[in-house]
């Protein structure tokens, strides 16, 4: 696999974020899945409710919807379950749609059949990703400041690859990306050697044996290459044991 060149920019000199700002991190990292998917979890949640209860009104906002001709699949459907399933009603959907169709509408007016066609990318996958690398340079302050929550991460099934691309991008250091280096290792030789044995359980000659670690190893493998999955939850619903984003 090829690895892009270390970004030029030093972080010599980290300093400890503010609790306010890594509360999600710790999340992740309590929960033991990849700290930045628990960020994007609730990054989108945040959206989604801020969109319904506020955002949905302000014009430039709308606008923005427009020039991405709607939201992505994922992000509708979590507005759809907010206004279908929590507040029963479909009203504020139409009224989101009404008036992002009048946009989309003076845009294909002026669309012309030699002109390409372009729209922008979904608002809430663009916020998710602004607040995702702004988290990737926080869990960077964290592990370098915070012996505790480094010994955490230490101790972590890792990142996803994909957040695992995105904080190596960031990590300008050599020793922050040898820790990096050293926790994604780790996390995917123990998930070798469970896939492995998942396999091997398979086979009747060792059918008998008790199921161990190895179960569930095939979800992990999902979790690690593809991100962990959210809670079980859908928008509409509060989060068990933590409190819905206002």
């Amino acid at each position: 696999m090829r690895l892009r060149r270390r970004a030029s920019k030093a972080h010599t000199d980290r300093k400890p974020p503010h609790g306010a700002l890594i509360g999600w991190l710790r999340q992740g990292l309590s929960m033991r899945i990849c700290p930045l998917c628990r960020v994007a979890h609730k990054a989108d949640r945040e959206y989604a409710w801020q969109f319904y209860d506020e955002r949905s009104n302000d014009g430039a906002v709308v606008d923005q919807v427009s020039e991405a001709y709607g939201f992505c699949a994922e992000h509708i459907e979590m507005l759809r379950r907010i206004d279908m399933e929590s507040m029963r009603s479909t009203l504020a959907i139409s009224t989101m749609f009404a008036d992002a169709f009048a946009g989309i509408a003076a845009e294909l007016g002026r669309l012309t059949p030699d002109a390409n066609f372009r729209r922008e990318r979904c608002p809430a996958c663009a916020s998710r990703d602004a607040y995702l690398r702004k988290n990737a340079d926080y869990l960077l302050d964290l592990l370098a400041t915070s012996r505790g929550d480094r010994q955490s991460f230490e101790a972590s099934p890792g990142l996803c690859f994909p957040h695992f691309e995105l904080v190596w991008e960031l990590a300008s250091a050599p020793a922050e990306r040898e820790l990096l280096l050293e926790v994604q290792r780790t996390a995917t030789g123990t998930l070798l050697h469970d896939l492995r044995e998942h396999v091997r359980k398979h086979n009747h000659k060792y059918s008998h044996e008790p199921p161990g670690l190895e179960y569930d190893a095939w979800q992990r493998a999902i979790d690690l290459t593809a991100g962990w999955s959210p809670p079980t939850q859908t928008a509409a619903q509060p989060e068990a044991g933590f409190d819905r984003p206002r």
